[in-house]
């Protein structure tokens, strides 16, 4: 299908080795419909890691690309190798896209390889959001992952979600700018009615949303400070701005293995990353 250079997102995946990357390759190729069954790194079945060697060692060895549309947008997303040795694999896929998604770990969080390809994305001046992936584990404490981030990478780092059980069975989410659930089986989601328990945590988080999104646009915040919220439509293009600007940079949640929060990912992918 043609598409034109508006529509087109040219971005990277990066992170440390074992965060994940390949297998969100794959669950973002099934979340688009381009793939009827989800292959896996343990089975050499994945469309990413095709080399025989990789198959074998069960890691990438060099920068793969796949194509896909979501919306109105046409991806194509490089999946770079998380270890040292091919650093220079990752600063080639940097070099010619226009955004970076840095997959983070749930539980071994910002581990070395995240923050040397989080330094090689600021030299290339690279648009960011953050994936926390695996958020299914039974070990994970979001809260000091959270933690972890906003020091590593500073208070621009801003959570678009809310993680509602995280752990064994993980499949709820909260969008935090639309205050709305969403439940995930067999790797599609249907929103759901906010129970009251979580309503007082999403409108804080929304809230502090709103606010680091004025914070980014003089105009904003003066709407801001005169009505005290800004509009989904002035919300979204905030947002755009300040990630484009790399003012702010928005965290999302998921499991790539079961694809939960994976598209939603595309959202932001096709929504705030420049074409």
């Amino acid at each position: 299908m043609a598409h034109t250079t508006e529509q087109v997102r040219n971005v990277a995946m990066v992170g440390h080795s074992g965060s994940g990357k390949t297998s969100l390759a794959e669950a973002i190729l099934f979340a688009s419909a381009k793939l009827n069954r989800i292959g896996r790194v343990q089975e050499g079945s994945t469309v990413c890691d095709h080399d025989p060697e990789e198959i074998e060692r069960q890691i990438s060895l060099r920068t793969s690309m796949i194509t896909t549309g979501w919306n109105d947008a046409h991806l194509n997303i490089l999946d770079t190798p998380g270890y040292a040795d091919f650093a220079s694999e990752v600063k080639s896929a940097l070099n010619v896209v226009d955004g970076c998604i840095t997959v983070v770990e749930s539980v071994s969080g910002v581990d070395v390889g995240t923050e040397r390809c989080w330094r090689y994305a600021e030299e290339y001046g690279l648009p960011r959001l953050i994936f926390v992936n695996k958020v299914d584990r039974p070990d994970v404490e979001l809260d000091e992952l959270m933690a972890q981030i906003q020091d590593r990478f500073g208070r621009r780092a801003v959570p678009l979600q809310y993680v509602v059980d995280n752990g064994e069975g993980f499949s709820q989410l909260v969008d935090v700018a639309r205050t709305k659930l969403s439940i995930y089986k067999d790797g599609k989601s249907e929103e759901a009615v906010l129970p009251d328990e979580y309503k007082a945590i999403a409108q804080t988080l929304h809230e502090q949303l709103v606010e680091a999104v004025a914070e980014t646009d003089e105009e904003l915040m003066e709407k801001y400070f005169a009505e005290g919220e800004l509009s989904a439509e002035e919300l979204k293009d905030g947002l755009r701005k300040a990630v484009l600007q790399g003012e702010l940079y928005p965290i999302l949640f998921g499991d790539a293995y079961n694809v939960v929060g994976v598209d939603a990912l595309l959202d932001a992918i096709a929504g705030y990353f420049p074409s």
